[in-house]
């Protein structure tokens, strides 16, 4: 009972690590995680129904929850560069499984691990980056957008690599998890380039209970985690279903549903960093996350009438939902660390846990609406429930 709320960081040496190391890990680790993270379902699809790839899903956030609530305990025995450079390892096992396993009990094991050690380094990254910003809180947007504009460009090229990638191997995935393997062995030189000096971070005991509910009684934080929570669903449905919807609904080739893919992501290559930097000098969070979620619901509704259109009207689409979900995402982010510091190790990870109490709750969900309704349909209702988007950004307290 007399464990502090949150987390107090200790660096145990001075950090000398760049902002441009730690930027590059992020945007390595976002590549290689954008590489597969379309194909998954469809690899998924070759050995279960449509239904059952959403529970794999939802057993795979289960699974990343339950770590997220322990990781703290790890990172104050192991470091946080130690418990890093495990999970990336683990992760090039799992990729170099999947490109070569045909099993299925193994390649679906292989795909719930995936699933699960990937936001876990995300965390782990986190934490460095609200060490490195220390008390500089009135740069947070500026240097989040920088982030998530750069993890953007890397997220928009994955799609398009892999689809290349699954085309000139006539329609198999190997290449592409092999490639998506080859960026993490990237990744994890670069962390012990930059960061193996660094000694790791220590964390001290946490009340896990009474952080939930000091998270909670704090409006402004709740609020946020339920915009972000939203926004995580829309990434959830169109990560899993959008590529079933464009294999099965549609005559176009992966080359070409990788051209979609990269021409929607490309929002987030434009619009992030300038949101973060507008979010910092003039307008604060709370009305371009209200235009956000007012353009997202639109767009991701209107997606639901696109069944036999052209590659140009998908392509069109897809960039309109990353618009409001870029407005959305980067608004979020910087209004959350804006609210935390580096000392607020728990508070970081009950955000992180949105995306997986996300793929949690809307992989059951789809699995659900499956039943009755058809893929299409899916995403009106994904609108609609987006919408609701709007009250949370209407009742948080604007940064500026």
């Amino acid at each position: 009972m007399g464990t502090p709320i949150v987390s107090e960081i200790r660096t145990r040496t001075r950090y000398t690590t760049s902002f441009g190391a730690l930027y590059t890990a992020f945007v390595l680790c976002g590549f290689h995680w954008a590489m597969v993270a379309y194909i998954n379902s469809s690899v998924l699809e070759q050995y279960v129904s449509n239904t059952t790839i959403g529970l794999l899903y939802s057993l795979s956030a289960l699974l990343t929850i339950g770590s997220f609530l322990y990781i703290s305990k790890i990172l104050s025995r192991v470091g946080n560069f130690r418990i890093t450079l495990l999970l990336g390892s683990i992760e090039l096992l799992l990729l170099a499984g999947l490109a070569s396993s045909t099993g299925l009990f193994l390649v679906l094991s292989l795909f719930v691990l995936h699933q699960c050690v990937v936001p876990l380094i995300l965390f782990n990254l986190d934490i460095y980056m609200e060490e490195m910003i220390g008390g500089e809180e009135a740069t947070t947007g500026t240097r989040r957008g920088l982030l998530l504009g750069l993890t953007s460009v890397a997220g928009a090229l994955g799609p398009l690599v892999s689809g290349y990638l699954v085309d000139a191997a006539g329609g198999s995935f190997t290449l592409a998890y092999s490639g998506s393997a080859v960026v993490m062995m990237l990744f994890l030189f670069v962390l012990f380039r930059y960061f193996a000096h660094t000694g790791g971070t220590t964390l001290s005991e946490i009340a896990y209970l009474r952080s939930v509910c000091v998270f909670w009684g704090r409006k402004n934080l709740r609020n946020v985690f339920g915009a972000h929570a939203l926004l995580q669903l829309f990434f959830v449905w169109t990560v899993i279903y959008i590529p079933l919807y464009l294999t099965t609904q549609t005559a176009f080739t992966w080359e070409e549903i990788g051209l979609v893919l990269f021409v929607g992501l490309l929002a987030y290559v434009i619009f992030e960093y300038p949101i973060g930097f507008i979010a910092d000098r003039w307008w604060g969070e709370k009305e371009m996350m209200l235009i956000g979620f007012v353009v997202l619901s639109v767009s991701v509704a209107g997606s639901a009438f696109l069944e036999g259109a052209s590659l140009g009207a998908w392509m069109a689409i897809a960039f309109a939902t990353r618009v409001g979900a870029s407005l959305v995402e980067t608004t979020t982010e910087s209004y959350f660390f804006k609210q935390t510091g580096s000392a607020d190790a728990q508070l970081i990870s009950f955000f992180r846990i949105t995306r997986p109490l996300s793929y949690l709750i809307g992989a059951l969900l789809g699995s659900a609406a499956l039943v009755y309704m058809s893929l299409n349909t899916l995403f009106l209702a994904l609108g609609i429930v987006l919408f609701l988007g709007v009250a949370f950004a209407i009742q948080i307290k604007d940064t500026k």
